[in-house]
C-alpha cells in the first residue's frame, strides 16, 4: 500500500535512510551521507504533502518525495518534454533488508499515476554517476538519459533523466 507519508513516519524514514547511507558506501557511492537527506528534508516533504510512503506489513518499507521542486541544475538542459509541465521524484529509498521486492518500482510507478493525475506530460529525475543502481531502476523503466552536470561540492557528475508520461 502506498499512501502520504505522516509525521510519525520520518523517524521510520530517518533510519531507512541512514542504513542506506551504509549499503552506499559499501557500493562505493557518496551520494547519500551524513548531511543528506536529513529529517528536516522528510519533514519539509510531509508539510508539503509531497511525501509518500510504502507500507509493507505494516510497516514503513520505502518512500518516495514527488513535486515540482527543480533545482537550477535542470534550466541548462535540453528536455524532450517542457519542465512546466513535469514532476520530479527524489528520496526514493527503501528499506535496505527488503530490496528486491519490487518496492521501488511500485513507488516509481506510482510517482507517474500521481504526475498524470496532476495533468503532467513528463518525469524528470536525477542520480549521482555514482549510483548505478538507479540508473539501472531508471532505463528499465524508461527513462531517456538527459545530459549530466558537475557541482562544485562533487567529484562527480550528476546525471539527468526524463519520461513522457501517456494519460
Amino acid at each position: 500500500m502506498i499512501r502520504s507519508a505522516q509525521y510519525i513516519d520520518i523517524q521510520y524514514l530517518e533510519v531507512i535512510a541512514s542504513e542506506t547511507v551504509k549499503v552506499m558506501k559499501e557500493e562505493g557511492n557518496d551520494q547519500w551521507n551524513d548531511q543528506y537527506p536529513l529529517a528536516e528534508d522528510f519533514q519539509r516533504d510531509v508539510q508539503n504533502e509531497s511525501i509518500f510512503v510504502y507500507i509493507l506489513d505494516g510497516e514503513v518499507a520505502g518512500s518516495i518525495t514527488i513535486d515540482q521542486q527543480f533545482s537550477n541544475a535542470y534550466s541548462k538542459f535540453d528536455w524532450h518534454q517542457p519542465v512546466e509541465q513535469a514532476m520530479i521524484f527524489h528520496r526514493l529509498v527503501v528499506n535496505p533488508t527488503i530490496r528486491k521486492k519490487g518496492i521501488a518500482s511500485k513507488l516509481i510507478t506510482f510517482a507517474e499515476s500521481y504526475a498524470i493525475e496532476n495533468g503532467m506530460t513528463s518525469m524528470k529525475v536525477d542520480t549521482y554517476s555514482l549510483n548505478r543502481k538507479a540508473q539501472e531502476l531508471f532505463t528499465k523503466h524508461h527513462y531517456t538519459f538527459v545530459g549530466e552536470r558537475t557541482f562544485p561540492e562533487r567529484k562527480n557528475p550528476f546525471y539527468f533523466y526524463e519520461k513522457p508520461l501517456n494519460p
